[in-house]
């Protein structure tokens, strides 16, 4: 498999590119794309193989969910059964940003994704370039750090190639990104929610 790398305005990123990279989503593909903090690896969440192909690539142990980022309300709504009010709070003061949520998922999602419990990770990026891939695709993508499992995140667009070179259909590369740390993870679904991971919020 050949890799593609497409360099993109990470301000104001070309229509057409990230239109380039929405048909790579649609067929199936495994794209590597920028994010406030670090890489990430996209895969339309509702394609089992896609998703399936994530991990393999990661190295990722199956039946460990993967989150997963929306570019709006609407389309939290349409992938969670509950968004409970302690939730519309935390997503008042922190979206979009670097806080992943962790809500009941809708039946529309595979186990692959959501694992035996049923739960799926959430959040809103500020980035532009997965913010503009979102709108153009209207499904939801995965965003599992672009690293093979156990290793360290990347926020460098040349490193990921060449770790991922020939596993990857397409790198969106919108140069280095700021690095600095991961998303916080909390869990809504319990009372009181409860942080699963600290990170660049601080609950």
């Amino acid at each position: 498999m050949q890799t593609r790398v497409i360099k993109v305005n990470p301000i104001d990123p070309d229509v057409r590119m990230i239109e380039e990279a929405a048909h790579v989503l649609e067929d199936g593909g495994v794209i590597g794309y920028p994010t406030e903090t670090v890489y990430g690896l996209g895969a339309d969440a509702y394609n089992e193989e896609a998703l399936e192909r994530i991990f393999k690539i990661k190295g990722r142990e199956t039946g460990k969910p993967i989150s997963v980022l929306v570019a709006s309300m609407e389309m939290l709504e349409e992938i969670t059964t509950r968004i409970p009010p302690v939730a519309m709070g935390l997503i008042r003061d922190h979206w979009p940003g670097p806080l992943t949520i962790i809500f009941e998922a809708s039946k529309t999602f595979s186990t692959a994704l959501v694992g035996e419990s049923r739960k799926i990770g959430v959040r809103i990026s500020p980035h532009r370039v997965p913010q503009r891939l979102l709108e153009i695709l209207k499904r939801p993508i995965t965003s599992t750090s672009a690293n093979l499992s156990g290793m360290p995140s990347l926020p460098d667009p040349e490193e990921l190639y060449r770790v991922f070179r020939g596993k990857i259909d397409l790198v969106l590369d919108g140069g280095e990104t700021k690095g600095g740390g991961v998303s916080t993870v909390v869990d809504v679904t319990v009372s009181p929610p409860r942080v699963l991971r600290k990170g660049l919020v601080r609950l």
